[in-house]
């Protein structure tokens, strides 16, 4: 049995939430607080020394990071479920090369954007600095909007949108701690049409973080 140690509304959890989902594997959920200080813990320490999420335990395999846990689970458990990643090694790494562009500018641009609302009090909000990040985080997804065109298009599911859907989702609920952040109506067509289609789906619906309402 998989272990998965797991942090409702994080959205590296949720990736490999979605593939082991999208694998059809079997594993257990184990979920963490940081109010009953779980990251802090000897023995989550002990599986992950950098105290985050998410972590995978799978027969004597210990692993964090959720790109190298996306890669194990498409190549230890090949003929199970879906395919993470497409078959053609061409097509395959340009997946790749879309993973690393969201975890290395994507996901630093929604943070910026995150500091500034989610996690620093109302009433010590910069509505300069958050107008300049939401700024920020459309500019860099206009990046994406051949990706997600094709995507539409084939009907594509797989470690790009799986780590793509949870920082989107994360940002339109801030649309309901602040009304007038402005993103989704600053959104790409493309984009919404990507949205579109995913949210739509039985998996991304039952995955969803449950405190999400």
């Amino acid at each position: 049995m998989i272990d998965l140690y797991y942090l409702s509304g994080s959205p590296y959890a949720w990736r490999v939430l979605l593939a082991l989902e999208h694998k059809k594997l079997q594993y257990k959920r184990i979920d963490l607080s940081f109010e009953n200080g779980d990251f802090k813990s000897e023995s989550y320490l002990a599986l992950n020394p950098r105290g985050k999420v998410p972590v995978l335990v799978d027969e004597g395999v210990t692993l964090y990071e959720s790109p190298a846990i996306l890669e194990y689970l498409e190549d230890k458990y090949r003929d199970s479920g879906n395919n993470l990643l497409p078959k053609e090694v061409g097509e395959r790494a340009i997946s790749r090369r879309i993973i690393n562009e969201i975890d290395v500018y994507l996901d630093p641009a929604s943070r910026r954007l995150l500091m500034a609302t989610f996690f620093t009090p109302k009433e010590k909000w910069n509505e300069e600095k958050i107008s300049k990040a939401v700024e920020s985080l459309i500019r860099e997804l206009k990046y994406f909007d051949d990706y997600f065109e094709r995507s539409v298009a084939n009907g594509t599911l797989s470690s790009v949108e799986f780590s793509m859907f949870p920082i989107i989702a994360l940002v339109l609920r801030l649309e309901k701690l602040k009304s007038d952040l402005g993103f989704s109506q600053e959104m790409s067509h493309a984009l919404r049409q990507w949205l579109s289609a995913l949210e739509g789906l039985k998996l991304f619906q039952t995955t969803r973080p449950p405190h999400w309402k």
